[in-house]
């Protein structure tokens, strides 16, 4: 990760975060066994024994889902995994279908005794489990949604009758975004208005999003493009970042009712990107002139700056997982041997650790740091408790969990 802590952070913790990534990074390089100075687990949970099998390096970059990693509760986890070995193809099977078995386990803590487990057929290698509110699970199967809690069994949620593009969960977990094909008669609708030169163009293959109530599923907000895109949802609407003069841009609100207004400017080299870690907290990541690396700063829906920090670019692929009060946000990040421009080249030898920090959203400030084993490029492999409060990670043969500090308080 890399981080350049800005006041209000603590020197003493930006010092404990170097010093943890320089110990991991230097055993790792000298072969040893990756032990930080940093706390133990509290408990340790070994996954072996439930069937866990470490994933091959093919999974190191190629970001697909084979892993996941959830509190359900305070005391109980929900850690799924594939399981390896041949499957016997079904009868009319699409011939692009690549299945996988995964292996659902619910872990009661502290004892780590299995309370539920099961197997579930998934028929691609995307993202198939997402966590909504109250100990309830998104599980995709094509494209179909079903809910699931500690029984695991599957209920059915949405069936879609075209390819489902991307699934997207609001901070707080009220609101989903759901994305899939047009129909094939839209599609040749758009095709139709689109101008040729030379050679017939591709039919475009538009997006339908779906901006919904978690709990009801009605929708309340829809619109159409080209290609899947990430909507930042905050609050009771989303964030648009729009281009203004000298690489200037304005980071709006648009609420899906009422009027959009501005919560800041920042200036970037990119377009800037929002992350959003709360129900009124964004990160704002920009580039600077001078060099590869981004910017960040935390903003709520005031337009406040809370803090800001720089994230280094020889730290990739970042990934979130947050807790539902929006207290804490848990952010990963895969270090690679040399610094990254947007156009570099990436593969497994360039890769040296998988880094993930525990932050307080209010403040910036870093609580704990730990490498997880094995790397993986998808994340999904840390959780953080509803209540900010624990934080789990799967590590050396083993899930640890982690008890956390209460939050800090902001002034």
């Amino acid at each position: 990760m890399g981080l350049k802590m800005d006041l209000p952070v603590p020197v003493r913790m930006l010092l404990a975060f170097f010093m943890a990534l320089l110990c991991v990074t230097t055993q790792a390089r000298a072969g040893q066994k990756n032990s930080d100075p940093g706390p133990k687990p509290d408990l340790s949970i070994p996954v072996e024994p439930l069937g866990f099998v470490a994933p091959s390096s093919f999974y190191l970059t190629s970001r697909l889902s084979s892993i996941s990693l959830d509190f359900i509760d305070k005391d109980h986890l929900l850690f799924t995994f594939r399981l390896p070995g041949l499957m016997k193809r079904l009868p009319d099977e699409p011939p692009d279908d690549e299945d996988q078995t995964i292996r659902a386990v619910v872990l009661e803590l502290p004892s780590g005794h299995v309370t539920a487990k099961t197997d579930w057929r998934m028929h691609d290698r995307s993202r198939y489990l997402w966590r909504l509110a109250e100990g309830h699970f998104l599980v995709r199967q094509r494209s179909s949604l079903f809910v699931t809690d500690t029984s695991l069994d599957l209920k059915p949620y949405i069936n879609l009758e075209t390819a489902l593009e991307s699934v997207q969960i609001s901070p707080d977990r009220k609101m989903l975004v759901v994305e899939s094909e047009s129909k094939k008669e839209n599609r040749q609708a758009v095709a139709s208005t689109v101008p040729t030169l030379g050679d017939p163009t591709p039919q475009p293959k538009p997006i339908q999003i779906y901006i919904m109530r978690a709990d009801t599923r009605s929708v309340i907000a829809h619109a159409e493009t080209l290609n899947a895109v990430e909507i930042p949802m905050m609050g009771e609407g989303h964030l648009q970042a729009i281009p203004g003069k000298e690489n200037k841009w304005l980071i709006r609100y648009m609420p899906f009712h009422g009027e959009a207004r501005t919560l800041t400017e920042v200036q970037s080299n990119c377009h800037p990107s929002q992350e959003t870690i709360s129900s009124d907290v964004t990160l704002v990541m920009t580039c600077p002139r001078s060099s590869n690396d981004h910017q960040v700063m935390a903003v709520n829906l005031d337009g406040k700056t809370l803090w800001q920090q720089k994230w280094e670019s020889r730290y990739i692929w970042p990934t979130f997982q947050l807790t539902q009060d929006g207290s804490r946000f848990a952010y990963s990040s895969l270090q690679v041997n040399h610094s990254v421009g947007i156009m570099d080249p990436i593969d497994e030898t360039n890769i040296v650790n998988q880094m993930i920090g525990v932050f307080d959203t209010q403040t910036g400030q870093l609580r704990l740091v730990k490498n997880a084993t094995p790397i993986l490029s998808a994340g999904q492999n840390y959780a953080l408790s509803p209540d900010g409060l624990r934080f789990a990670i799967l590590r050396q043969g083993a899930i640890e969990v982690y008890d956390l500090p209460p939050v800090s308080v902001s002034h």
